[in-house]
């Protein structure tokens, strides 16, 4: 099997994986009164493929998760800024990683919470704010919260699977 067939193999199975982590087995948060956010596992492959091969495949694995996502489980109607958001979860950790370097616990760490921080807390905030109304700050401090758990636990999960599949030459 060639480099790029793998890549494509290994990326198409992250983001079926990321549908099922997001869509199925995560759990909506009701902070405040309204949806606020998602505790589950579901941008971990999203994560996983740009420290792997970079921000285009993180990016292309993060927009087909959300797409697919939306259309196998609704959550109301589609709305485009959530997939530009799932593009950029997977493109900004990738960009730690662009010259193929060792993911380091130093580096994981600054990719995966820089990526979180942005992409979850600011501009997932922004963009409910501007579907539900209301105070960003209703909806930021949960969304804080659950990522003062997440990141620590996304950079551990990362690491390791990341280095199982180094191990095993499947990246």
């Amino acid at each position: 099997m060639s480099k790029n067939t793998l890549r494509l193999t290994v990326c198409a199975m992250l983001v079926a994986l990321g549908v099922i982590l997001g869509g199925a087995l995560s759990i909506p948060g009701f902070a405040m009164g309204g949806y606020s956010f998602k505790i589950g596992f579901g941008v971990l492959p999203v994560i996983l493929s740009g420290v792997l091969y970079g921000p285009i495949w993180g990016g292309m694995v993060g927009g087909l998760t959300d797409l697919i996502q939306a259309l196998v489980f609704p959550k109301g109607p589609y709305m485009p800024w959530f997939t530009i958001v799932g593009v950029l979860f997977g493109a900004i950790p990738g960009m730690f990683f662009v010259k193929g370097q060792s993911p380091t616990w130093k580096r994981l760490a600054l990719a995966v919470a820089t990526g979180q921080i942005i992409c979850s807390v600011i501009l997932n905030t922004a963009v409910l704010v501007l579907l539900v109304g209301g105070f960003g700050w209703e909806i930021m401090i949960p969304r804080i919260i659950n990522q003062i758990v997440m990141i620590p636990l996304y950079t551990v999960l990362v690491y390791y699977i990341s280095r199982f599949l180094r191990k095993r030459s499947l990246v």
